[in-house]
């Protein structure tokens, strides 16, 4: 009972203490919610006094004897007198667009004339001009210029659209007419939307039909893509006027003869070995006109000529494409628009095979005759070889193979084969002799030293070392014989008519020959790695005064330089085994390291049969010249004098 008694005590106690808190507590938040609305009063109040003492203070305010100056009313065209100027654009030179500007010029001289308060200045026009850029506006240019020399005070336009297509450009003119000289701004009047410059709330308007004529300018250069994929694709190509054609409204091409004089004399030139500078000065000299009306030429004008297929007959639509409508950047087309090719689309100048030639006697760097003979020997020991200037571009892979093949029996050809099959090492030698089938003999590289003649070949040159030349001392030229299937190269001593010249006019021999596409197809051939370079040993035959040198391309000795030395690194071969038969010479080992031939020479019976080649050589084996043949790369094309006397008659007719 006690204890009940005082538990109830001690509740009592607590609640009481309880309560007392809860008191204290709401004593202090009603003094903090006091202090709060104090501090809120007394800022209104402030406010209140600070928008009152406004109030007054602009209530008492006192004018005094002030004199007020009002601004200006806004700029107006008929304003006091003007020095006028016009600007007139036409985007092409035809005959409605030549009108058209001719009736601006009119229209705008009489409404100067009638308006009492302008005067003309001056006319500025541009005829054939975008108006999507200022590059080539001369005469807008001009004008912006005589503007910042205070030459007028107005100009007038006949829309946004004639003064300029591009948004950007138009704005900045536009500001920097008026601000250039603060003191003597140039406002521009346009007619058709009665927009005048110096009028403060005219940038607004201004702004939005420039960006309308930008917008036009960007979709009529859409359509013009359109229009142009369209007549494409329906066969309507278009043609133009250059020199040596004119062209008639149904899309033909009809040759001008005396302009047809100076193109064709151009081609027959560069076959004969003319270089395009000499070319160049030739017309210049003979005053032969260009379709400007130009009288003097350069090469790059005569390059130009020479790479236009509409010159052989042919026509291509849309070589390029336009990839900037605004500031007029074009690219060669790569197929981002429909384009076409057509053959024989009407008479050429001159024959397509002709201009073929013509195009690779330039590109090439053989001496004299830029389109050399080709020849195939069809009988005797050296038959099946091709003889073709290494100098020459116009040579390929295919090229010499069939040519090679002319000489050959169907029977004769596929034994060849088989025995090239054995010479690369794709086919196990069958008895091809009695004697020593299967043994082999140490490659000839093995035995290249200081003094042995080679022949250096890389991926776009052929060099002869001072040795091998000095084998041929006191020859004037060499030819050079191939087999593609032999795998073999000869050198003999040779004319003009077939050969190449290895000595200089001072008579210092000439020892490196730019070859690239002979080396190109050698190395098609051989499959050889591009990287590496490759030295062969020559082997001499003489008969009487005529000289023969042969090198066995399965034999070479790999030439150690950068890049074979990166290229051997790269299957992890180490860098004095380069000179070694071991490491992978060609694409096919490269690509399988471990399937490497490991031979140490050729086979007995392959290297009799090429010694029996050489060994059997005649002196008319030597001496004699192949059988003139089409290179079929080119086609027929006339003989070299025939073209020297066409170039005779050519030169006396201009």
């Amino acid at each position: 009972m006690e204890q009940e008694e005082l538990h109830k005590e001690l509740s009592e106690d607590e609640e009481k203490s309880r309560i007392g808190e809860t008191d204290e507590e709401n004593e202090q938040s009603d003094s903090m919610k006091s202090a709060h609305l104090s501090d809120w009063q007394r800022r209104h109040e402030e406010l209140a006094a600070n928008k009152e003492e406004i109030r007054n203070r602009i209530r008492n305010t006192q004018t005094g004897n002030v004199t007020l100056h009002p601004a200006k009313p806004q700029p107006s065209i008929t304003d006091g007198d003007m020095s006028v100027a016009v600007y007139a654009r036409v985007s092409t030179k035809s005959e409605e667009q030549v009108s058209s500007i001719e009736n601006q010029t009119l229209y705008y001289s009489k409404k100067i004339e009638d308006t009492p308060n302008w005067t003309m200045q001056k006319i500025y026009s541009d005829e054939g001009k975008s108006g999507t850029s200022m590059k080539h506006r001369t005469a807008f240019n001009q004008m912006i210029e005589d503007a910042g020399k205070k030459d007028f005070d107005l100009i007038i336009c006949a829309s946004v659209s004639r003064f300029a297509r591009n948004m950007s450009d138009c704005m900045n003119v536009i500001r920097q007419l008026k601000t250039k000289n603060p003191s003597h701004p140039v406002g521009v009047y346009f007619e058709t939307e009665n927009i005048y410059t110096l009028k403060e709330d005219s940038m607004q308007s201004l702004s939005i039909h420039a960006m309308l004529a930008d917008w036009e300018s960007a979709t009529k250069s859409s359509r013009m893509f359109l229009s142009y994929d369209q007549r494409i694709i329906m066969g309507q190509y278009p043609v133009s006027d250059l020199l040596g054609y004119r062209h008639t409204k149904d899309g033909r091409l009809i040759i001008q003869e005396d302009e047809a004089v100076t193109v064709r004399f151009i081609y027959m030139a560069a076959l004969a070995g003319y270089g395009l500078t000499r070319i160049a000065e030739i017309l210049t000299e003979k005053k032969r006109p260009t379709l400007k009306g130009r009288t003097e030429w350069n090469a790059g004008m005569v390059s130009s000529i020479l790479s236009n297929e509409r010159r052989w007959g042919d026509l291509e639509a849309r070589k390029t494409v336009v990839v900037d409508y605004v500031d007029h950047k074009s690219k060669k087309n790569e197929g981002e628009r429909v384009s076409a090719y057509v053959e024989g689309h009407h008479e050429g100048i001159v024959t397509p095979e002709i201009a073929k030639a013509a195009k690779l006697a330039v590109t090439s760097r053989a001496t004299g005759y830029s389109i050399p003979d080709v020849r195939v020997i069809c009988s005797g020991g050296l038959q099946g070889f091709v003889s073709v200037n290494p100098c020459f571009s116009g040579v390929n892979r295919d090229m010499m193979k069939n040519l090679s093949r002319i000489a050959y029996s169907d029977e004769e050809y596929a034994a060849i084969e088989q025995e090239a099959r054995i010479i690369s090492g794709d086919e196990h030698c069958k008895v091809m002799s009695m004697d020593f089938s299967g043994y082999y003999v140490p490659y000839s590289a093995y035995f290249i030293g200081r003094d042995t003649p080679t022949l250096t070949n890389s991926q776009s040159r052929i060099k002869f070392n001072s040795k091998c030349l000095e084998r041929f001392a006191g020859v004037q030229f060499v030819e050079l014989l191939y087999h593609p299937l032999l795998q073999m190269i000869v050198i003999r001593d040779s004319d003009a008519t077939c050969g190449f010249n290895i000595f200089t006019d001072d008579g210092s021999t000439i020892s490196s020959f730019s070859t690239k596409a002979f080396c190109q197809a050698v190395y098609e051939e051989m499959d050889w790695i591009q990287d590496y370079s490759f030295r062969f040993r020559g082997i001499m035959r003489e008969r009487g005064s005529h000289k023969a040198m042969a090198f066995y391309l399965d034999e070479p000795q790999v030439v150690k330089n950068k890049a074979s030395q990166k290229a051997a690194e790269s299957v992890g071969e180490k860098q004095a085994e380069l000179s070694s038969r071991f490491i992978p010479i060609t694409n096919s080992e490269l690509k399988n390291p471990s399937e490497t031939k490991r031979r140490k020479g050729s086979l007995y019976p392959i290297r009799k049969r090429r010694d029996s080649i050489l060994d059997s050589l005649t002196y008319e084996d030597i001496s004699g010249c192949g059988t003139l043949v089409d290179n079929p790369v080119i086609g027929t094309i006339p003989t070299r004098q025939d073209i020297l006397d066409e170039i005779d008659d050519l030169l006396m007719s201009m």
